[in-house]
């Protein structure tokens, strides 16, 4: 029993002496990190279709330019 008791003080002795408001600060940080590169992710995602669709409208007008899309205006 006071080999469970020493180990329990030791830990909470050892607990108390970190500064946890910079363990805080650093678990946010990291949390903004998370949430910033996933938005990364999901702009990513979106611009590649945006950018698909750019480029076939593209393809059209140069289609209706060169007289082989008859679409009118």
């Amino acid at each position: 029993m006071t080999t469970y008791t020493g180990t329990g003080v030791t830990l909470v002795s050892w607990a108390a002496t970190w500064d946890w408001g910079f363990l805080v600060g650093v678990g946010i940080g990291l949390a903004g990190l998370i949430i910033s590169f996933m938005n990364f992710l999901s702009n990513r995602q979106f611009q590649k279709r945006k950018d698909q669709r750019e480029q076939e409208i593209h393809e059209l007008e140069k289609r209706k330019l060169n007289g082989e899309c008859y679409v009118k205006d």
